[in-house]
């Protein structure tokens, strides 16, 4: 009768058969380990979304940003008050938005030619409404001089482009009248009412050189008065 077939103890992770084979042990099957460099893979794909998703998202703010951008007019260099403005004074500058801004659209510039500096221009700067006016441009040794005047200090009807006569009253003397003193001829070049409900009048004046301190020095303290005369 043959013997029956006999099994070694375990050694080093093996079974030992009759006839001297060998089989593997359960112990030895195991999860195989996942290599570094697929898990530097994984972490470089992740980068790489990353990066796509951020540059979509500069292109998306990027294009938002040039799609609200507006031309408006722009100074290309000094313009001084008085003076008229022509082509070359003009730049088109490109801004983002412009809410809350007073500024020209680029395509109005043919309107702006030809209008005059109300007070200088700098170059580099952005055109606003409120710094033209209609009136007449400063013949060389004239600037602008402002005066705020009251009802009886100017007459009725007093217009831009009007030549008057400026008096200065002088403050009284001893018998309680003041002299009045002429500060020659001057033109209208802008006019504003006030809107504080005083009926007060703001006057811009081309005069000359000369006389713009005491002008302006008697036009501030009211003590200005103004004759239209034949043009």
């Amino acid at each position: 009768m043959r013997a029956p077939a006999t099994r070694t103890a375990p050694h080093n992770g093996t079974t030992t058969r009759a006839g001297g084979t060998s089989a593997p042990s359960i112990r030895q099957a195991a999860v195989p380990n996942v290599p570094a460099r697929s898990r530097h893979n994984t972490g470089r794909i992740a980068l790489g979304v990353l990066v796509l998703v951020m540059s979509a998202l500069g292109a998306v703010v990027l294009f938002s940003s040039a799609t609200d951008r507006v031309a408006v007019i722009g100074i290309a260099r000094d313009v001084p008050a008085g003076k008229a403005i022509n082509k070359s004074d003009l730049r088109e500058v490109s801004i983002s938005g412009g809410n809350g801004l007073r500024t020209i659209p680029a395509d109005e510039a043919s309107k702006v030619i030809g209008r005059t500096a109300m007070v200088g221009l700098v170059g580099g700067s952005l055109l606003s409404p409120s710094q033209l006016t209609d009136g007449p441009s400063l013949p060389d040794g004239t600037v602008v001089a402002g005066a705020v005047l009251k009802g009886g200090q100017y007459p009725v009807g007093l217009a831009i482009t009007d030549s008057v006569d400026v008096i200065e009253t002088t403050s009284p003397d001893a018998s309680g009248a003041g002299e009045p003193v002429s500060r020659g001829t001057a033109t209208v070049i802008d006019l504003s009412e006030s809107a504080d409900g005083q009926s007060l009048l703001t006057v811009s004046l081309a005069v000359p050189s000369e006389s713009a301190t005491a002008i302006s020095s008697a036009g501030a303290a009211g003590r200005l008065s103004l004759v239209v005369t034949a043009p």
